[in-house]
């Protein structure tokens, strides 16, 4: 048997930030930075503990030699005889694979991948709605990998992918936490959910479509120690991951300035590594979540059905880190109903956005840039966002309504030491809009553009300082002057970066080499101290303009 089962192997990463010694010498891809151990299962054939499936056999008992043909029995089988499920390489199975109340245990998760050799497992929800090719309610302990998820149905349907559901079955008012879910290099694609275009998206319908989507039906069930990684999820609509605490139920929220939240916020949840592309409307919207990681994902062609959409998005959590993204070409466009534009940004920070960092990301070729704010600010009931965007990158960005775009009111967002290389065409590099409390400091503004603005509301309460501004020759920026009497102890020289930038992003973060600062830079001993943190290469903190130092 062992000639022929080759071997299962769970990948078990570890992840190493980005060092000051990153360089192409390295390695010319992002993945230099990952390291993994893999513990592999070698049993011998009479010791399998688990449950087969090849589509192509005729029948069988779940047994490697005799495996079963019928997916839809998984749903039956006993977990508490044999715990894992495997799935034969080039075997295609109709319908969905669906497990409820079943848990592993922390010693011995239940395993679901596959065996053998050729393509992953494939499994065609066949016109599946209202549940996901792949669904697990009230689970724990249970580790999923390697696995190909679509649905060939070509129409519009409430259908997702993956759909992780936490509810409580005794149907009393205690909140249920389900633990230690993994979700690995899985290939989700071609999931035609709703798009409601004509409303760009906005229905709750269509919110709660697409690739993975993570919550509870009741409102009474979290998740702990969830991980979504290294997952492909591509052609999906409408979002490409998300996690909510009802889902569906937009006005039903729990707050992250209740008592309550931590009680039934989802907490541990890491989404990381995760190529995210060709998506309705957003590529990552979390929601629901206490701390939270959502790291090293590449998100490009997002907003691409809704003509509106931020790629990634945070509401109602509370200490969320949102680091080392890569997100290029949102698509974000004027609606044909009435010709407005909204929402193409990387990065935004939504509604209740508690105490969440954006730091150490790459922007560029965005329908408008880096980063822009929907926060919420209600002293009455002391919800006072707090939002820091510091250390990341910007390059070609299109700036349709500004590559930073401080649009909504909160108690303070706090937009530091981020590098901004202009396109040829950009149009806003930076926008406040009334009202709003913010800093902008230590930011490297290089202009290529000669039709870019700054537009910044006379209402502001914005503390403008040690921002260094320089303009190519071809360069020009409508309102500057309205920024630098505002921009106290600003710096305009050419900051010297170490060598001659490329005309074009590169679409990997390796690209970020081409905009390091010379030692001579003008930007070094110019910025204003305001947290001591390592740069976007990891390098230890110097007094600095923009997003690195050497």
């Amino acid at each position: 048997m062992n000639k022929l089962f080759k071997k299962l192997s769970i990948v078990l990463f570890s992840f190493i930030l980005p060092s000051c010694s990153f360089s192409y010498e390295e390695s010319d891809k992002q993945e230099s930075n990952i390291t993994s151990e893999t513990t592999e299962i070698t049993t011998e054939e009479t010791d399998v503990d688990g449950y087969f499936f090849d589509s192509n056999s005729s029948s069988g008992d779940g047994s490697f030699e005799h495996p079963y043909s019928d997916l839809s029995l998984i749903s039956s089988l006993n977990f508490q005889e044999k715990r894992n499920v495997y799935l034969k390489r080039g075997s295609q199975f109709k319908g969905s694979l669906s497990l409820s109340n079943v848990s592993g245990s922390e010693e011995k998760p239940i395993v679901i991948t596959s065996y053998g050799e050729g393509e992953r497992p494939k499994i065609d929800g066949d016109n599946l709605v209202g549940s996901g090719v792949l669904s697990l309610t009230n689970c724990s302990h249970i580790f999923i990998s390697d696995l190909e998820l679509f649905d060939s149905a070509s129409e519009e349907g409430d259908r997702r992918g993956v759909y992780l559901l936490a509810n409580n079955p005794d149907n009393n008012n205690e909140v249920k936490t389900y633990k230690d879910i993994t979700i690995e290099n899985l290939y989700i694609h071609d999931i035609h959910g709703i798009t409601d275009k004509e409303n760009s998206g906005m229905s709750s319908e269509s919110k709660r479509t697409g690739g993975i989507h993570f919550g509870s039906l009741d409102g009474k069930g979290r998740f702990s120690s969830l991980t979504i990684r290294k997952c492909k999820i591509e052609r999906v609509s409408n979002v490409g991951i998300a996690s909510w605490y009802q889902i569906g139920a937009l006005s039903k929220k729990i707050s992250p300035y209740s008592e309550k939240f931590k009680d039934y916020a989802h907490t541990d949840v890491t989404i990381e590594e995760n190529e995210i592309c060709y998506i309705g409307k957003n590529a990552i919207f979390a929601r629901n979540l206490l701390g939270g990681h959502i790291t090293k994902n590449l998100v490009y062609e997002t907003a691409i059905e809704c003509v509106s959409g931020n790629s990634i998005v945070t509401s109602y959590v509370d200490g969320t880190v949102v680091e080392y993204n890569e997100g290029h070409h949102n698509r974000a466009t004027v609606r044909e109903s009435d010709g407005k534009l909204q929402d193409g940004c990387m990065l935004d920070a939504d509604l209740q956005s508690k105490d969440t960092i954006w730091q150490y990301n790459y922007s560029h070729d965005n329908s408008f840039g880096l980063f822009l704010n929907c926060t919420s600010y209600d002293e009455t009931n002391g919800i006072l966002d707090h939002v820091i965007v510091r250390y990341n990158l910007s390059v070609n960005d299109l700036g349709n309504k500004g590559i930073i775009y401080i649009n909504y009111k909160a108690k303070m967002i706090d937009v530091y030491n981020n590098t901004i290389v202009t396109g040829y065409d950009t149009k806003t590099i930076f926008q406040t809009n009334s009202q709003t409390n913010s800093m902008f400091a230590n930011n490297l503004i290089y202009n290529r553009s000669s039709k870019a603005i700054f537009n910044l509301s006379s209402t502001s309460n914005i503390d403008i300082s040690n921002n260094l501004v320089y303009s190519i020759k071809q360069g020009q920026i409508e309102q500057f002057n309205d920024f630098s009497n505002r921009n106290t102890d600003g710096v305009y020289q050419d900051p010297s970066f170490i060598t001659e930038i490329p005309e074009d992003a590169e679409n990997d973060m390796m690209s970020a080499v081409y905009y390091q600062l010379s030692e001579d830079s003008c930007a070094y001993g110019s910025a204003r101290e305001i947290a001591e943190v390592p740069d976007f290469f990891g390098n230890q903190y110097k007094n600095c303009i923009g997003f690195c130092c050497v």
